[in-house]
């Protein structure tokens, strides 16, 4: 299994008492990974050593880089890409972990679950003790794998919209892959509050174009399929999975 994680840098590693400090998830010194993890400097910021497996310079919001990222990075020898924030925690056995059921399962989209305390409005990515995973409708933009089949849909979408915030962007992730998006319960990632460095109106601004024009006409040019705008995703479980 060969998976990798892209995730811009630009602050210094954070921790958590829930997850193994020795072995933050962006370590390269700890115990064995099953995935790479390719950071970008975006800023002027000296990323710690040991904490990435290829360092790249450049500017630009997240999924800029992103693009850049995958137009220049052979991802098909991989099974898992992440797209991850740089302030998320979580430590390698929890990724280790999280990869293991998915590639199990079959769940070819999918985000860790977000604990008690994170910041997140979004109930249906929170833990639920005792559980493996869940299959759902939406995931977040801040952390998510993605199996490397899906890519090319990504790119597809974006020769329509150049995504810059990500507003609205990860809500229709799910209907563009046509996927369920798993979230693993099993193990969990802390999601700290921060301020916004995003211009909130732009990025609303965004957030209606992706829902009320790009997604329509993506999904008629790429599936044949006549949708209207897409609104919030009614949440839902379709199933819930114990370990």
């Amino acid at each position: 299994m060969r998976n990798v994680i892209f995730c811009p840098v630009g602050i210094p590693i954070a921790y958590h008492d829930a997850y193994d400090k020795d072995n933050h998830w962006r370590k390269t010194n700890g115990i064995q990974r099953n995935y790479e993890t390719i950071v970008y400097q975006y800023k002027d910021f000296d990323i710690e050593p040991n904490t990435y497996d290829q360092l790249i310079r450049d500017t630009g919001f997240k999924w800029d880089l992103a693009k850049h990222f995958l137009d220049t990075f052979d991802y098909r020898d991989y099974d898992y890409i992440g797209f991850w924030d740089d302030d998320l925690i979580t430590d390698i056995q929890s990724i280790n972990r999280a990869l293991e059921i998915a590639t199990k399962k079959d769940i070819k989209m999918f985000q860790l679950s977000t604990i008690a305390g994170s910041e997140s409005t979004h109930r249906i990515l929170h833990q639920v003790p005792g559980y493996s995973y869940s299959l759902t409708n939406f995931n977040e933009g801040m952390g998510g794998f993605f199996h490397s089949s899906l890519i090319p849909i990504l790119m597809d979408f974006w020769k329509y919209h150049e995504v810059k915030s990500g507003w609205g962007f990860d809500i229709i992730l799910a209907p563009i892959t046509k996927q369920k998006a798993g979230v693993i319960h099993d193990v969990s990632m802390y999601h700290p509050g921060k301020a916004s460095y995003y211009d909130k109106l732009a990025a609303f601004a965004e957030m209606g174009k992706i829902l009320h024009e790009v997604y329509p006409k993506f999904m008629k040019d790429r599936y044949n399929e006549e949708v209207g705008p897409y609104g919030e995703p009614q949440i839902e479980y379709e199933f819930t999975f114990k370990v």
